[in-house]
């Protein structure tokens, strides 16, 4: 790939995306350009940007660039102490807590959180919830609403998770499980792009998960993405980032209560 390439589609990706492409992503942006340039039958980086730039036509293509160049990695109960903490101290028997995974790939933090609160809802903790799921790939969107992962993503969760919340496939050549009725109709997920200058929501949000995607943010988006967070969280609500993840300067509307966990005043 020509640098002149790169630097142009790393440059759209970070102002429109705010996520950064340095130099040293050259090769991990070359390899995943090629593979849509196959899959489009074309050999030339020269002429797959003239394609994904070509603003005379809808062009869908620059969707699927930028879902070829979003890094979404997760897995069921990752980063657990987070996890912990709701399982341990949250109580909101008035009304519906609402929660917002940002960032959220294919689903297993959505569904993880879900699986939380509904154990928090068995004991009679909460009253109700419900759960947003954003991403800006639409192609992590779709797995993510399709809830089917495969066996292996469940292995080291517990017996008693695994009976209550995942059905396994029943051709069992087809090894793979999906989300239980119960827990799919709390959730529902939506394209939304972190960088938007307003996130449209139809209420304030009691938790938003925000964790290992401020890490692909420089410092000024970094504290703008907060800054939007917290504006759509309600007073007295849960912020969480990832263990990697601190805020650039702490803002005044948020306490820290535990590392990579704020409460809004």
């Amino acid at each position: 790939m020509p640098t002149s390439i790169f630097h142009k589609l790393s440059r759209y990706v970070q102002d429109t995306c705010g996520i950064q492409l340095p130099i040293e992503k050259k090769t991990m942006v070359e390899g995943r350009i090629r593979k849509r340039m196959k899959a489009l039958g074309i050999s030339d980086f020269t002429d797959y940007y003239r394609l994904a730039f070509d603003h005379k036509r809808n062009n869908y293509e620059l969707v699927h660039m930028v879902d070829a160049l979003t890094t979404n990695k997760t897995h069921f109960f990752r980063e657990s102490a987070h996890f912990e903490y709701l399982q341990n101290n949250l109580v909101s028997p008035q009304g519906t807590v609402n929660a917002w995974s940002a960032g959220c790939s294919s689903g297993e933090e959505v569904y993880t959180l879900a699986i939380v609160l509904s154990n928090i809802l068995r004991e009679g903790r909460i009253n109700n919830f419900k759960i947003v799921g954003s991403d800006i790939s639409t192609k992590v969107l779709q797995t993510a609403a399709q809830a089917v992962y495969p066996e292996s993503a469940i292995d080291g969760l517990p017996l008693t998770i695994k009976k209550r919340y995942f059905l396994r496939s029943k051709d069992r050549m087809n090894k793979t499980v999906k989300i239980s009725s119960g827990i799919r109709e709390k959730v529902q997920f939506q394209k939304l792009n972190l960088m938007d200058n307003i996130y449209r929501f139809p209420f304030s949000f009691d938790i938003i998960f925000c964790r290992n995607v401020l890490i692909y943010f420089n410092k000024t988006k970094q504290s703008e993405v907060i800054a939007k967070l917290t504006t759509n969280l309600c007073v007295g609500g849960l912020l969480f980032l990832g263990h990697s993840e601190s805020l650039p300067a702490l803002d005044d509307n948020l306490i820290q209560i535990q590392p990579t966990i704020y409460q809004r005043r």
